[in-house]
């Protein structure tokens, strides 16, 4: 656990549970993480065990807290379909067992703290939005690229969790329904079976099982978007493929978002955000070809700045909008 910063007498804890990572910290009201700490989610197979690993990381947070004031709340981050008010994970799509989780009252009770439970691409939003590449914007659509992809939406300053309380599942807008990959959602040819990192690791190990051209020499287990983000560098013809298709599919769905939106940004985050810089011409190009409701020198498209912190700074946002 690492200690980041100065401590601030008004924290909450946070509470992030990834596909891939689990990240616990403690929050100042102003975004300010004072303590960040992490766990693979592979480790802990089941909800009772996860939940189990987190209240002793978030107990262990608490206690190595110097400022010696009690944390006001708990804010929770969650993938997948959820309901806010009963505070129940539905299902995580890409955690499997997670259905019909009560993880507010859980994570409440083993806390003795009051708990929100949000969507964690709508916490990675809001810390954006206050903190971070979406500082200052009023109309704005984080996409998180991880082992799914989330979304997040921010409209006129507020944000927007729709009629059912699981808006901007940007991840599941069709991409090729009719002849894509089936997608942990059970559905076909999702977004994010090309443009979340486990969607480009695949089209990566397709492109290897063809035996196509790359100066890849590893195992095809092995490939994944950080070994292709410094492969792409050296034009490798397979991780440059990748991220074009990846890049093009998440301008077809932010061209669409757009023209029903009227947004002015789109912050691109989550761990396989690294390859930005290969992604980005290829959502613009996509997004010039089929915008109709702005110029395209009038929206941004915009790499995020918080990383693994947004959704942590995010928990702040919302608790603070909460009343606590």
């Amino acid at each position: 656990m690492t200690p980041l910063t100065a401590r601030n007498d008004d924290t909450f804890l946070a509470l992030d549970i990834g596909g891939t990572k689990v990240s616990c910290g403690l929050v100042t009201r102003e975004g300010e993480v004072l303590f960040r700490d992490s766990f693979p989610t592979s480790q802990w197979p089941t909800p009772v065990a996860m939940t189990e690993k987190i209240v002793e990381k978030l107990k262990n947070i608490w206690t190595n807290a110097d400022n010696g004031r009690r944390p006001k709340a708990l804010g929770i981050g969650a993938p997948g379909w959820i309901r806010p008010k009963e505070g129940v994970v539905v299902m995580a799509p890409n955690i499997p067992g997670w259905r019909d989780v009560p993880i507010t009252r859980i994570m409440s009770e083993a806390m003795d703290l009051p708990a929100i439970l949000e969507n964690d691409a709508n916490l990675y939003a809001l810390g954006e939005w206050l903190a971070g590449a979406g500082r200052g914007s009023e109309n704005e659509i984080t996409l998180t690229l991880g082992t799914g992809v989330g979304g997040g939406l921010i409209l006129n300053g507020r944000l927007w969790n729709g009629s059912f309380a699981s808006a901007a599942e940007v991840g599941h807008i069709p991409y090729d329904p009719w002849n894509g990959t089936i997608c942990g959602c059970g559905r076909r040819g999702c977004l994010e079976t090309v443009a979340s990192a486990t969607g480009m690791t695949r089209v990566a190990r397709e492109w290897l099982a063809q035996s196509r051209e790359t100066i890849y020499k590893g195992k095809p287990e092995e490939i994944n978007p950080a070994i292709m983000f410094e492969l792409a560098r050296r034009l490798d013809p397979m991780s440059l493929f990748v991220f074009k298709t990846a890049g093009e599919a998440l301008g077809l769905a932010l061209a669409t978002i757009f023209n029903l939106l009227s947004l002015e940004v789109a912050v691109i985050g989550g761990g396989a955000a690294g390859a930005f810089e290969f992604i980005e011409k290829h959502i613009l190009e996509t997004l010039s070809e089929r915008l109709i409701t702005a110029h395209i020198q009038e929206i941004k498209v915009i790499k995020g700045t918080l990383g693994l912190n947004a959704p942590l700074v995010g928990a702040a946002a919302l608790l603070t909008a909460a009343g606590y």
